[in-house]
């Protein structure tokens, strides 16, 4: 497809051309002499028998000093009075003599140095501006250099300061979650080894029961931080497959404490037939995890309700946890999926914490395509809601 040419692009062209030709070749650069010699010889050649005018020479004069400036000069300079001298001598057969003819040569030949000097000094000038101008291309890319080198060990530097404190935070974490469980269970591996004959039955078996939740609650953080470890680098798409939402439901609530079940009233509002395109042990893991958190910091004979629609065939199926808790500050809301990220009320509580369960939920549920986030206003009593999306059953997938 061609384009038409704007009669303002030639006029710049013609413009820049007295530019534009000091970056061609040398071998360019003497085609343009030879051209303005080819113009000024006729020229001379024709008008100076009537005129005794050698006005057309001036522009070999102008394009040699341009071009080559004090060389050009003095070459246009012999080359011109050859040129006027054979003419002189072979077209006016020597005639023209006199007082008049030296004046108009001495002036002639005066202009002629002027104008090249002019233009040689001209040409010096572009020289030294366009030094000075790729100077300061080249100081300005310097200086940008700097800044983006700057910029990188800036953010290199922040990123490894980020780093640093999830690491510190990290083994912070591990060291004051762990301390106590393991504290307890050593003290009651004491009591058993030095007063084990010495306990009434009833005490024992209270105290292994208290020894045993420890040491569940143990298991508990360290499945976590196993479970961070494993999904901190990129973790690759899960293998997805038609799951019935209510059955992955069901088991998770059937592998829950007992006690639990019966201290919160849980509500079900999820279609028999409705499928998600997810992996059944990482959707399982996510709802347990859900509603782990619920029964630690949402208080007893509250309501829990667990919902999932999906509108249409090609929509996403929305699922979400409701509970009747103290509700999270929204502030808090953003951070609430970072790793070792803890409510601000529940660090100096009873209940601890690694502050991983929800990175992890993150984690899977962004492996199977979908995503999650929690909703809640901050004030007691309304609770807290906790959504996720899964993809739709694909449509080349087997029924």
């Amino acid at each position: 497809m061609k384009h038409s040419v704007h009669p303002g692009d030639w006029l710049c062209k013609i413009r820049l051309f007295p530019l534009s030709v000091l970056s061609f070749s040398r071998g360019k650069r003497l085609l343009i002499v030879l051209f303005s010699y080819g113009v000024a010889i006729p020229g001379l050649w024709f008008f100076f028998p009537h005129v005794h005018n050698a006005a057309s020479m001036l522009l070999p004069i102008i394009c040699l000093c341009w071009l080559f400036r004090y060389r050009g000069l003095l070459i246009s300079l012999c080359s011109s009075a050859l040129a006027l001298w054979l003419i002189a001598h072979y077209l006016l057969g020597g005639s023209a003599s006199g007082q008049d003819v030296v004046v108009r040569a001495v002036l002639g030949f005066g202009i002629s140095i002027l104008l090249g000097l002019t233009i040689c000094w001209l040409r010096i000038a572009v020289d030294l501006i366009y030094a000075a101008r790729q100077q300061t291309i080249a100081a300005e890319q310097e200086r940008l250099q700097a800044v983006e080198a700057e910029r990188s060990a800036k953010l290199a530097y922040e990123q490894q300061r980020q780093v640093n404190e999830l690491k510190d935070q990290f083994l912070l974490h591990v060291n004051h979650e762990l301390r106590t469980p393991l504290s307890v269970l050593g003290s009651f591996l004491e009591l058993f080894r030095d007063h084990f004959d010495l306990m009434d039955p009833a005490d024992r078996n209270q105290l292994i029961g208290r020894a045993l939740a420890n040491f569940d609650e143990l298991v508990i953080l360290v499945d976590e931080v196993l479970n961070t470890v494993a999904v901190t680098g990129a973790l690759p798409p899960v293998l997805c497959e038609d799951v019935p939402v209510l059955q992955i439901v069901q088991e998770v609530l059937a592998h829950l404490d007992p006690q639990h079940l019966k201290a919160y009233t849980i509500r079900l509002h999820v279609a028999e037939q409705l499928l998600a395109w997810a992996n059944p042990q990482s959707l399982y893991h996510v709802l347990q995890n859900l509603l782990s958190n619920i029964f630690k910091y949402v208080p007893e004979q509250t309501a829990i309700c667990i919902e999932a629609t999906q509108p249409a065939p090609s929509s996403p199926v929305f699922l979400s946890v409701q509970d009747a808790g103290p509700g999270i500050p929204p502030e808090e809301l953003p951070l609430l999926f970072e790793r070792f990220v803890r409510l601000k009320r529940d660090l100096a509580g009873p209940i601890r914490g690694t502050g991983l369960g929800l990175y992890i939920c993150k984690c899977l549920v962004e492996a199977m395509g979908g995503r999650i986030w929690a909703e809640s206003s901050g004030r007691a009593g309304e609770g807290s809601r906790f959504c996720l999306t899964l993809p739709p059953i694909p449509a080349s997938s087997p029924s």
